[in-house]
């Protein structure tokens, strides 16, 4: 009874908005500020989940956000943009961008891709189709790099702002040097309506939360955080 009482507790607790808030405002709030103005290599952009077979738009909210906001970046900057993404599908990540991308560019007649250049110069996108998860998303995109001449890339990096911090490590650890560029807030300053009422959605932002401690966690024992 006690086990079932401690359990039926901590559900209810991580799904409700104050707990959900409380356990991913530390792995977002370093992040929540403009974008450090600086000279850089390019942009990457990690991928965030897609739907194969989707009428419009594959990529996930949270890949889209990413997608757009690289793309912003690297437009303002005239540098070239790199997303790093495969997934679990025939039909990859980086296909789901291409296609996403495509699909804006002719619907709001905005010039988005410009050809491919092995120089790196200027405003260009290109995409890592291998990446499985995080580690190989930075392993792929220094493969990218290194192919064209540059050993110690600087980058801005693109992800979702609670997941920046153990992509920060593992960029490190590749021999990036990496400026955060978040994206995709899920938490805010403001105290939420009804904190205490659980959903669905406090939930999974709990999930998410406790996926990337424990996933910084398994970084601290290989000695890489």
């Amino acid at each position: 009874k006690s086990l079932f009482f401690l359990l039926s507790l901590s559900f209810y607790a991580l799904s409700t908005p104050y707990v959900a808030k409380l356990l991913l405002q530390p792995l977002e709030k370093p992040f929540n500020t403009k974008v450090q103005k600086t000279s850089v290599n390019g942009i990457i952009v990690l991928g965030g989940g897609h739907i194969p077979d989707s009428s419009n738009i594959p990529l996930s909210s949270s890949a889209y956000k990413r997608a757009l906001w690289g793309l912003m970046l690297a437009k303002q900057l005239d540098k070239p943009l790199l997303f790093s993404g495969a997934g679990l599908y025939d039909y990859s990540e980086s296909d789901a961008f291409l296609d996403s991308m495509k699909e804006i560019e002719k619907s709001l007649h905005v010039k988005i891709f410009s050809p491919n250049s092995l120089e790196l110069k200027g405003f260009s996108v290109y995409v890592e189709d291998k990446s499985l998860n995080t580690y190989e998303n930075a392993k792929y995109s220094k493969e990218f790099f290194e192919r064209r001449g540059l050993t110690n890339p600087r980058v801005y990096l693109v992800t979702s702002a609670f997941h920046m911090k153990r992509s920060i490590k593992i960029y490190e650890h590749f021999g990036f040097e990496v400026i955060p560029a978040a994206t995709d807030f899920r938490t805010s300053s403001q105290e939420p309506t009804f904190g205490w009422l659980p959903n669905m959605g406090s939930l999974s932002a709990s999930y998410t939360a406790i996926h990337e401690y424990v996933g910084i966690l398994s970084l601290v024992l290989k000695g890489i955080y």
